[in-house]
């Protein structure tokens, strides 16, 4: 009895923090967050007072005969940075635009998940702002006849523009600042259901600093609060969605990452609901030579929607080892890849009905990417 007395008292404070979600307190948040975006939207671009503040140190410089390491110095502050992921680490390039395109197969005993990215990257814009893509197809295959029905075709797409702020200090720690607007579509069908498709169109701002001294190689952090608003298959409405996410370089090939997401919804069949996640992947990378690498992997990921009529819980974890594959034809021009066997484990809880199943997988990877 003390077990649901104490999940009743959980209920009660937990419907009570989401009336506070209408209080002034909560709007006036709201409305400093919408004049940020509109700061972020409607200043002066950064690179107009940086111009000037080139053009005023340039003048300086030619009256003061400074050196040409002072110069370069100054270029190096105004300049994008840009990198690649190769074989889990990042690699800077000085490339200002992207574009990758690959495949993915998810082989499992009960299904196959085939996905292709049909495109993802993004453009230079001008010094501050990007443009950003994915388009993603997806396709779900079962292999017994009883469950053909279930087969399914989505699509998972997002563009956005993105714009880099500068940069600020919190006593003497640094922060980038960066601000998005764009939308994310995502349509799904089956043979049985009718065609459910959703946009999201949302504005996000997120904060990022990095902590040198956690591991060996440093950890970096990204808090973010995004406000969507979305027209839905079923009924229209809107979340706000909060995430921190970090990565941390441990030492000797070693990676943790991990990151937190609350999102507040009320659209489709959400009626002021939470969605809680949280994803962890541990991982370990040996280099085999110049274009391959072994990497162990670890991952654990659990989800739940509080405040839902039904009692839900979802939870996935897996272990394996990849081989992964990176080789560059050109400067800009590359072809990549993973693969390995994965140890999977999933518990999945809706109300009365309980759904657990622990399975080897095979999972592989091929694309190509272009810098420019």
């Amino acid at each position: 009895m003390s077990k649901y007395k104490v999940m009743k008292e959980y209920k009660k404070s937990f419907e009570k923090t989401l009336e506070k979600i209408y209080t002034a307190k909560y709007k006036l948040f709201i409305i400093n967050f919408i004049l940020i975006i509109a700061n972020n939207l409607f200043s002066e671009s950064v690179t107009q007072d940086e111009n000037n503040n080139n053009v005023e140190v340039t003048q300086a410089e030619e009256e003061n005969n400074r050196t040409e390491d002072s110069q370069k110095s100054i270029i190096n502050q105004t300049k994008k940075e840009r990198g690649i992921e190769k074989m889990n680490f990042y690699i800077p390039v000085d490339e200002q635009n992207r574009f990758t395109t690959y495949g993915e197969i998810d082989y499992r005993q009960d299904k196959n998940i085939y996905k292709y990215t049909f495109g993802e990257g993004y453009l230079n814009l001008n010094r501050n702002w990007d443009f950003n893509y994915r388009i993603m197809r997806e396709f779900q295959r079962y292999k017994t006849n009883e469950s053909t029905n279930n087969d399914s075709n989505s699509w998972d797409n997002e563009v956005y523009f993105s714009r880099k702020n500068k940069n600020f200090k919190i006593g003497k720690r640094e922060f980038g600042s960066n601000f998005a607007l764009g939308v994310k579509h995502t349509e799904n069908s089956t043979k049985i259901t009718e065609n459910t498709r959703d946009y999201k169109f949302y504005l996000s701002q997120k904060i990022s600093t990095s902590f040198p001294s956690l591991g060996r190689g440093g950890t970096f952090m990204e808090y973010g609060i995004t406000l969507n608003g979305v027209n839905g298959s079923i009924r229209n409405g809107y979340s706000v969605l909060g995430s921190i996410g970090s990565s941390t370089l441990i030492g000797y090939g070693f990676q943790w990452s991990n990151s937190i997401e609350n999102e507040y919804m009320d659209y489709n069949n959400y009626e002021g609901n939470l969605r809680a996640k949280y994803e962890t992947v541990l991982r370990w990378t040996y280099e085999l030579g110049k274009y391959f690498a072994f990497s162990p992997e670890a991952t654990f990921k659990a989800e739940k929607y509080f405040n839902y009529k039904i009692d839900n819980l979802s939870i996935e974890s897996s272990a394996g080892t990849y081989l992964l594959y990176s080789q560059n034809f050109t400067d800009k021009f590359r072809v990549y890849g993973k693969a390995g066997p994965l140890f999977k484990y999933e518990k999945t809880k809706y109300g009365e009905s309980e759904y657990k199943k622990s399975q080897l997988t095979g999972y592989a990877k091929v694309g190509v990417e272009y810098i420019f």
